[in-house]
């Protein structure tokens, strides 16, 4: 069985090398270089990468995608499709190949595309970049997805396989607005195009074009994706608190669709509790808590999975004159975010409240 890697890069310098060692399982190693200034393609040369320099004009991510995939030696079996900024754990090629058999024609892994302060893993979901050599491309100008090409697919989950996402927060995404609106305009049925044009724009803070194409998004009824759309729901009422709005309307939206969500709940306790209205907060705080499991086929987010929850509840119960409540629960907001100098501030100030 070969396993290939193939990458784009433009300017990956400070990643290169660490990229190529957690890549030495591989047969071998694909670089499709974009036109780096940095020294970028030389460092992967000295580490064993093939490295093609490429220049596409203009720029999408798509066709950057499929020439390097045409890169790829023919007698390849299995191909990982890979950032510079991503790191394959040890042992990732023992997973792949005992679950890989001859009909397999995809494979999923974990990928932790966010970490704490602690490093510990943040935003969570199984990606699926892993796939036959022959048999897909990739399409859409930016946020490119990859699909099959004339095949049938043959799917293998291997949760136990992690890639490790650390990325340059430095780095530039200007010029994702602009091709997002290149690939609506050029698919404008798309879900997975007018949500992500949509989530553009509330990072670009343009928050009413935010809502309003997260609207039309919502429209689309062809197998709607339900975790996505209480994400969007969800954007949409911090894109309503960005414009003085009530973000109340949104987070019941959301809760319409999927009530055992626990991102929207905790939505309005934060918002209940920044209101001074603690029995609501309270009780949405709790019900958020009794939600033990994220939503299926959806990016995990720690935010809502971590301490939240239980500082909220902490604070409410706290107000509301349960004192014991408060306590356990600021017990609980601490030892999951140990790293939070408040959270352990809330936690002595409870103890000695209740000690004095």
């Amino acid at each position: 069985m070969k396993i290939a890697v193939y990458a784009i890069a433009l300017n990956e310098s400070d990643f290169a090398v660490r990229f190529i060692e957690a890549c030495a399982e591989a047969d071998c190693v694909i670089v499709a270089d974009t036109g780096s200034t940095d020294g970028t393609p030389d460092l992967l040369r000295q580490h064993g990468a093939i490295v093609h320099d490429l220049r596409i004009r203009p720029w999408r991510f798509d066709d950057a995608r499929n020439a390097a995939l045409a890169l790829v030696p023919d007698d390849v079996d299995i191909c990982i499709a890979l950032d510079l900024d991503e790191v394959l754990a040890p042992g990732w090629r023992g997973r792949l190949e005992r679950d890989w058999t001859a009909d397999t024609t995809r494979a999923s892994f974990t990928l932790i595309y966010s970490h704490q302060p602690d490093g510990s893993p943040g935003i969570t979901f199984l990606n699926n970049r892993i796939h036959a050599r022959h048999g897909y491309r990739w399409r859409h100008a930016c946020h490119e997805a990859l699909y099959p090409d004339r095949i049938i697919e043959q799917v293998v989950a291997l949760p136990d396989m992690q890639v490790d996402h650390w990325p340059d927060m430095a780095k530039s995404r200007s010029s994702y607005l602009e091709l997002l609106k290149a690939a609506v305009a050029e698919e404008p049925y798309s879900p997975r195009m007018a949500h992500y044009l949509a989530r553009e724009y509330y990072f670009a803070g343009q928050h009413e074009d935010a809502i309003a194409e997260y609207e039309r998004y919502l429209r689309f009824t062809d197998k709607p994706f339900i975790p996505e759309r209480v994400g969007s729901f969800m954007t949409m009422a911090a894109c309503a608190k960005a414009l003085g709005r009530d973000p109340v309307p949104f987070f019941f939206r959301a809760l319409a669709e999927a009530p055992d969500a626990r991102e929207p709940w905790l939505g309005l306790a934060e918002h209940y509790y920044r209101e001074g209205a603690w029995p609501a907060c309270h009780g949405a705080a709790l019900r958020g808590l009794s939600i033990r499991a994220p939503q299926t086929g959806y990016p995990t987010d720690p935010y809502y999975w971590g301490s939240l929850g239980d500082d909220l509840a902490a604070l409410s119960s706290w107000n509301l004159g349960l004192r014991e409540a408060a306590l356990g629960h600021a017990q609980k907001a601490a030892l999951l975010a140990p790293w939070d100098e408040r959270l352990q501030a809330n936690l002595r100030f409870i103890r000695a409240e209740m000690a004095g």
